[in-house]
Parts: structure tokens; sequence; C-alpha cells
């Protein structure tokens, strides 16, 4: 039997503001497997957004404009920010 899946319209954001790195913008549609461990993906994408920019980072999912989950990340000891650069 194949897991079921879901489809989320998905971003990262930090204070408040969507994340766009050169020229890029970190929005888009994900689809993830149900589970305890659903939003995993979005974490460790946020995750290594966090460890680029030096900065915490907020993932969120919506479904049809629903918030469905979020969360904050923080970059580890020894990120660099840099967007300060």
């Amino acid at each position: 039997m194949r897991p079921k899946t879901h489809e989320y319209d998905t971003e990262l954001r930090i204070d408040g503001e969507l994340v766009v790195l050169d020229g890029v913008s970190y929005r888009g549609r994900t689809v993830l497997r149900e589970g305890p461990d659903q939003f995993a993906p979005l974490e460790r994408w946020a995750k290594g957004v966090a460890e680029t920019v030096g900065e915490p980072v907020t993932w969120r999912a919506s479904d049809r404009g629903e918030l469905t989950a979020r969360g904050t990340v923080r970059p580890g000891e020894g990120s660099q920010n840099r967007r300060a650069l």
C-alpha cells in the first residue's frame, strides 16, 4: 500500500517577510507524506536556509488558504549572517 500524501502551499519567512535569496523566493507547493514526521522536510528546508542566512526562519504549510502547520528553526553555532555581509 502506498503512503498517503497531501499537497500544501509552503513558504519560508524571516521576521514575517518572505525569504528571497539570489532572486529566488522560497514559496511554492510541496507534496508531503502523511504521518508523524509529515512536516520534517519543511523543518530541514528551513534549517538549511537559517544556517545560510544566520537568522531564525519560520516555515509555513497551508491548505486552501488555511494555515495547517508552522514552525521556526534557528541557525546552529558558528552560522554566518549572510544578509549582514
